[in-house]
C-alpha cells in the first residue's frame, strides 16, 4: 500500500479506521451517505508514524517506557501517570514536523481554504484515535481538539499537540486498566472547517438510561457543544418520536453558561439574560436533527450518539451540520421501572 499522509473526507469511509482514526472514518461515512458534514481532510496515522520514525521520537518513547517499566507495572498514584504522560508528550512536542510532511499539510489546508472562499479558513483540529469510539473501547474525551485554528504555523502546532494527546493521563490510565498497550494504535488528526455555531449539542437514537429506541433525544445549548458534553449546563431537551417525527416532549431549561468560539479557540461565558430561557433550537430544527439521526442509526445498524451544530445566520435545514457519530456504549437493558419511566415520557407537550 502506498504512503498516504493526507486524505480528504470524500476519500474516507467506515473501513478507513486504521488510516484515518475512528472519528474521521465516521465523518467520511456520514458524508458518503449524504449527511451534511463540514469539509475537511485528515493527517493520517501513516503521517504520524512517519513523524515518529523520521524524528527518532519512536525510539525515545520506547526507551522512556522501558525505563519506567510502564508495560509491566500498574501505577497506583496519579503522580506516576502525570510523570509518564509529561515525559511521553514532551517527546512529541519537542520535535519539529519534517519539512516534506509540513508541505503536504500546508497544500491541503490551502485547498480547503480555497474551497471555502477564504485565504485562511478557520478550522477545527481534532484527534481521531485509531482505537477511539469502538464498541469494545471508548476513548471519547481522552484526546485533545482545538477550534478556530488559522494559518500554517498554528495548524502545525495543533496537529503536533493532538499527536501528543495520545499520551494524556486519562488515556494512559484507561489503557492500563483495560490491559491495552500504552503505545499501540496511533491516530489521525482531523482538519475541518469550523462551524460558527449559534447552538450545538447531541442526539441519542436510544435513551442511554433505559435503552428505549422509540425516540431520538436531543440536547442542546447556545454556542458550541462543549457545555452540553461536559455537563456545564442543564441543556434544552426534546424527545422526537422516530415513527411519526412528532415532538412528544420539549423542556427548555435556564441556560446560564455557554462555550463560544473566540480568536484563540473557545471561551466559557455567561449566556445573555434574554437568551437564558429561550429555546436554543426550533421545533423544525429538532425534527430535522432527529430525521438525520434516524438515518445514521439505520445505516450503522445500532444506536448512535451524534454531535450536531447549527450554523449562525443560515436558514433551516441548511444550517444543520453533523460533526461526529459514535455507538452508544452505555445502554442499559430496560427494567420494569424503566419501562414505566418510558411511558411517562410520552406526555405530549408542544412548545
Amino acid at each position: 500500500m502506498s504512503t498516504q499522509w493526507i486524505l480528504e473526507f470524500e476519500k474516507i469511509n467506515q473501513a478507513s479506521v486504521d488510516l484515518a482514526g475512528t472519528k474521521c472514518a465516521n465523518l467520511g461515512e456520514l458524508m458518503r451517505i449524504g449527511m451534511p458534514v463540514p469539509p475537511g481532510f485528515v493527517v493520517t496515522a501513516q503521517a504520524f508514524e512517519f513523524f515518529l520514525k523520521e524524528t527518532g521520537a519512536d525510539k525515545e518513547i520506547d526507551k522512556t517506557l522501558k525505563a519506567l517499566k510502564a508495560f509491566n507495572e500498574l501505577p497506583t498514584r496519579i503522580e506516576d501517570y502525570e510523570t509518564l504522560s509529561q515525559a511521553l508528550s514532551e517527546i512529541i512536542t519537542s520535535n519539529d514536523i519534517p519539512k516534506g510532511l509540513k508541505e503536504k499539510i500546508s497544500k491541503a489546508y490551502k485547498a480547503l481554504s480555497a474551497e471555502c472562499n477564504k485565504q485562511e479558513v478557520p478550522v477545527a483540529v481534532r484527534s481521531s484515535g485509531c482505537a477511539e469510539d469502538l464498541p469494545t473501547a471508548a476513548f471519547a474525551g481522552q484526546y485533545e481538539s482545538y477550534l478556530n485554528v488559522m494559518g500554517d504555523h498554528e495548524l502545525f502546532e495543533k496537529v503536533r499537540d493532538c499527536w501528543a494527546s495520545l499520551f494524556t493521563c486519562r488515556s494512559i490510565s484507561y489503557r492500563k486498566r483495560n490491559n491495552l498497550p500504552i503505545k499501540d494504535k496511533l491516530m489521525g488528526v482531523i482538519v475541518q472547517k469550523v462551524v460558527h455555531s449559534r447552538s450545538a449539542g447531541v442526539a441519542f437514537t436510544a435513551l442511554p438510561s433505559t435503552g428505549n429506541t422509540t425516540w431520538v433525544m436531543i440536547e442542546g445549548n447556545w454556542g458550541t457543544a462543549e457545555s452540553v458534553v461536559q455537563g456545564i449546563v442543564t441543556p434544552d431537551r426534546c424527545y422526537v418520536n422516530k415513527k411519526e417525527m412528532d415532538i412528544e416532549e420539549k423542556n427548555i431549561s435556564q441556560k446560564l453558561r455557554q462555550n463560544v468560539i473566540t480568536e484563540t479557540g473557545t471561551s466559557e461565558e455567561d449566556v445573555p439574560g434574554e437568551k437564558q430561557s429561550e429555546p436554543c433550537f426550533s421545533d423544525e430544527e429538532a425534527r430535522k436533527i432527529a430525521e438525520m439521526a434516524k438515518k445514521v442509526e439505520s445505516h450503522y445498524g445500532s444506536p448512535q450518539d451524534i454531535e450536531w451544530a447549527i450554523e449562525e445566520g443560515l436558514p433551516c435545514p441548511d444550517n444543520i451540520f453533523l460533526v461526529q457519530t459514535r455507538p452508544i456504549t452505555t445502554l442499559k437493558k430496560k427494567s420494569a421501572v424503566d419501562q414505566i419511566a418510558d411511558l411517562m415520557v410520552t406526555r405530549f407537550v408542544r412548545r
